[in-house]
């Protein structure tokens, strides 16, 4: 083992961090090519935040919440009010939260 990595230690929040980070990439890569928008990553990413507060996972739903705030403020700026509201629409594309097959776009 080199010296220069002995001192340094995986723990789980650098794990998350960079599982964090690549996810983010991946989102901005996916939206880039038109596969995705913001605006269905924001409902998604929202979705498991609610989930998250439901079963009592408050500092996990708060950081999911911030992303989806992040991505819901890209593009046309959808509040983060409205895709809570629309929650229970799942099975209606309306807010865009269902991605189309590239042959419906």
């Amino acid at each position: 083992m080199d010296d220069k990595n002995r001192d340094f230690e995986i723990t789980p929040k650098l794990v998350f961090d960079l599982n964090l980070a690549l996810y983010l990439d991946l989102v901005a890569a996916l939206e880039g090519a038109g596969a995705v928008t913001y605006r269905q990553m924001a409902a998604r990413v929202l979705n498991i935040s609610m989930d998250a507060r439901n079963d009592g996972e408050t500092g996990l739903s708060t950081v999911l919440e911030g992303i989806a705030r992040g991505f819901a403020g890209h593009g046309d700026g959808l509040s983060i009010e409205l895709l809570k509201a629309a929650r229970n629409l799942r099975e209606d594309d309306a807010l865009g939260d269902i991605p189309l097959r590239p042959d419906e776009g």
